[in-house]
């Protein structure tokens, strides 16, 4: 049995990548010996199965050292929370399971983020600060210039002088992770295309999200809605998932506020960690719909299906996309709830028979026409559940997502650690060690 290092954050983490992980552990504790290594205070330990290790990553030079893994993987996304991965990543080389396409914003956040940085940040015009945070800023400036060569020149004064949250997603900054990697797992073909093209020599290897509908108790539904204040005529439109900008929610609330004026049934539920709670109360109440929101919050794991079933209908937004496969997406498909989507390309894989796609340019309108033809159709609204819950059952089954994870680890495991190229000094010193 191969002896399995598996590196990620892990619940009660505030990242979807760490719900997901611990449904991938359940899939390969069967197969392999693993130790999972995390950044955290603390870990729920019973959403991990029996067996598996737990240790800190400052632990895993060590291990490796003592009694060395078969194979190393790495969960990765654009998001603080996988900061301690690249430099296991780097040291123990394996499979990196990618999330993200671009890791431009968080990868940045390590280096210019630093109290050295940070200080030059928010006083420019001292050139001792300067002086200070020039090594970090080396840093980064060394990373944008090996993956995106020519661009340094103008791509590093631009983001250091602006905050908009926009060019990060131009220059992804992928190249190093896959580079350092013996083999990369990806969600989607949009992904796996893009890895290729950029580094040709990568092996890339395609895997489902492992999804199931969750048995949904009886009369949870009912409690909730009773709980939340709903009617039994009124028309819920759901989102799912971390209240950031990105997730449009704003949008959602438009188009419900417009809605609402042919159908005052329409009311809007906010399912997830809200990191700002006043600043998004104080749009609800501009946009004139606080009195039909309710803003649930972050809720308990086992929670999230029957609250995903209050909603008649889901709104899942997601601009500028870092071309993530979405497993908030993918569960209120897999609990049949008609969901209107953004028309993203890296989603083209979601049946157009299971959702309704929303032009991203005239967003807000069609959402907003959606939502109607939703509320007047229940047929509609079957047709498009059963299509959704089809579709994940055909595509994300567990076990063809257990059977490739397997599959991508054997491919990892059979390839050498790749040698250093022309690698930035900090990341080859890493590799080194």
């Amino acid at each position: 049995m191969k002896r399995i290092a598996f590196v990620s954050p892990l619940p009660p983490a505030p990242t979807g990548i760490a719900d997901y992980a611990a449904d991938v552990l359940a899939l390969l504790a069967p197969r392999f010996a693993i130790d999972v290594f995390h950044d955290q205070p603390a870990v729920d330990r019973a959403r991990l199965p029996e067996g598996v290790g737990l240790h800190h990553h400052s632990t895993l030079a060590a291990r490796q050292a003592s009694q060395p893994y078969d194979v190393a993987v790495h969960q990765m996304g654009n998001g603080s929370a996988h900061d301690f991965v690249y430099e296991a990543l780097a040291r123990v080389p394996g499979l990196l399971v990618l999330h993200d396409l671009v890791l431009h914003h968080a990868r940045a956040r390590m280096f210019l983020g630093s109290p050295a940085a940070a200080a030059y940040s928010a006083d420019r015009g001292r050139p001792e600060a300067r002086s200070a945070a020039e090594a970090d800023i080396a840093r980064y400036a060394a990373e944008v210039a090996y993956s995106h060569p020519g661009e340094r020149g103008r791509l590093v004064p631009t983001y250091l002088g602006t905050t908009g949250p926009l060019l990060p997603y131009a220059y992804p900054l992928f190249r190093l992770p896959v580079e350092a990697s013996r083999a990369v797992s990806v969600h989607n073909a949009f992904m796996a295309a893009a890895l290729r093209a950029e580094v040709p020599d990568a092996e890339v290897v395609r895997i489902p999200m492992p999804i199931t509908a969750a048995t949904v108790a009886p009369g949870a539904v009912a409690a909730l809605r009773a709980r939340y204040g709903i009617a039994p005529g009124d028309f819920v439109v759901g989102t799912f998932g971390l209240v950031t900008p990105e997730k449009r929610v704003e949008t959602v609330a438009r188009a419900v506020a417009r809605a609402a004026m042919a159908r005052p049934e329409v009311r809007l539920l906010v399912v997830g960690p809200v990191p700002e709670p006043g600043r998004l109360r104080a749009r609800l109440e501009t946009l004139g719909v606080a009195s039909r929101a309710i803003v649930a919050g972050r809720v308990p794991f086992d929670d999230l299906a029957a609250h995903a079933e209050v909603a008649d209908a889901v709104v899942h937004l997601r601009y500028p996309t870092a071309r993530e496969t979405s497993a908030a997406l993918l569960r209120v498909l897999a609990q049949g709830r008609p969901t209107i989507m953004a028309d993203l390309e890296h989603l083209a894989e979601v049946p157009q028979d299971a959702v309704v796609r929303a032009d991203v340019a005239d967003e807000e309108g069609e959402v907003t026409r959606a939502i109607l033809r939703l509320a007047d159709s229940a047929r509609l609204r079957e047709r498009l559940g059963r299509a959704a819950r089809a579709f994940v059952a055909r595509e994300h089954d567990p076990t063809r997502a257990a059977d490739a994870y397997a599959e991508a680890i054997e491919r990892a495991a059979a390839r050498p650690a790749p040698s250093p190229r022309t690698w930035p000094d900090h990341w080859a010193d890493l590799a080194r060690r």
